[in-house]
């Protein structure tokens, strides 16, 4: 029984050790899509909102694979951050800053850069921005239009 002792500690460690190192990721997006693949055309497994943190399987090629509730699937970088994400933040006037405030601020956008912005840009129109922030498509639409344009991902047929 002693001799299993000093294997029983190192296992530990070791087993200590990968629990430490798990990685977590935060949606810094108001909406993305967990894929099957790493493309952003494949399909949706799930969906993940603005806030919510997934444990980090693999990284690869710019996209993160994460665990959800139906199983495994892709998220972009570009909609994920490692760092903490205090949604209890305090407003320089004391006041709660907005969840979509800290994600914009996030990715270096936020409202005193879109004030400079404006004032730079008097002639953009941040009407169209928004229409097109509200325009999607369906998995199947995807689907369909890179079918019938014959594409093919990066890499494909090499």
């Amino acid at each position: 029984m002693k001799s299993l002792l000093p294997a029983l500690a190192v296992a530990l460690l070791v087993a200590g050790a990968a629990v430490a190192a798990t990685e977590t990721v935060t949606v810094i997006v108001q909406k993305t899509s967990i894929r099957r693949d790493r493309q952003f055309y494949a399909a949706t497994v799930a969906e993940a909102a603005l806030g919510e943190a997934f444990t980090v399987l693999a990284r690869e090629k710019g996209w993160v694979k994460v665990g959800t509730g139906s199983g495994e699937g892709w998220l972009h970088e570009s909609a994920v951050t490692a760092k903490k994400v205090a949604a209890s933040a305090q407003g320089p006037a004391g006041g709660k800053v907005a969840d979509e405030d800290i994600a914009l601020a996030g990715k270096g956008f936020n409202p005193q850069v879109e004030s400079e912005y404006r004032k730079r840009n008097p002639q953009a129109d941040f009407a169209a921005v928004d229409r097109m922030e509200r325009l999607g498509a369906a998995d199947k639409a995807l689907v369909s239009f890179i079918a019938d344009g014959n594409l093919q991902p990066r890499g494909a047929g090499k």
